[in-house]
C-alpha cells in the first residue's frame, strides 16, 4: 500500500490506499466488488474492461 494518492484503474478515482497489481492501483471499494460479483451480474464485464488497462512488465 502505498500513502500517496494514485488513480484506481477500475473506478478512475483519486484513492490514497489499495492494492497494488503490477504497479497498477485497485481501490479497496473495487477490490471488495469484483469479488463478490458474480459472472452473470453485467458489472463483471465491466471489471473485466477495467481490469485490461493493467500494465504488465516483465522485465
Amino acid at each position: 500500500m502505498k500513502l500517496q494518492s494514485e488513480v484506481c484503474i477500475v473506478c478512475e478515482t483519486k484513492r490514497k490506499e489499495g492494492i497494488y497489481v503490477y504497479n497498477n492501483l485497485i481501490c479497496h471499494e473495487c477490490e471488495k466488488d469484483m469479488v463478490n460479483t458474480k459472472t452473470d451480474d453485467p458489472k463483471y464485464i465491466y471489471y473485466l474492461k477495467q481490469l485490461r488497462k493493467l500494465e504488465v512488465s516483465y522485465f
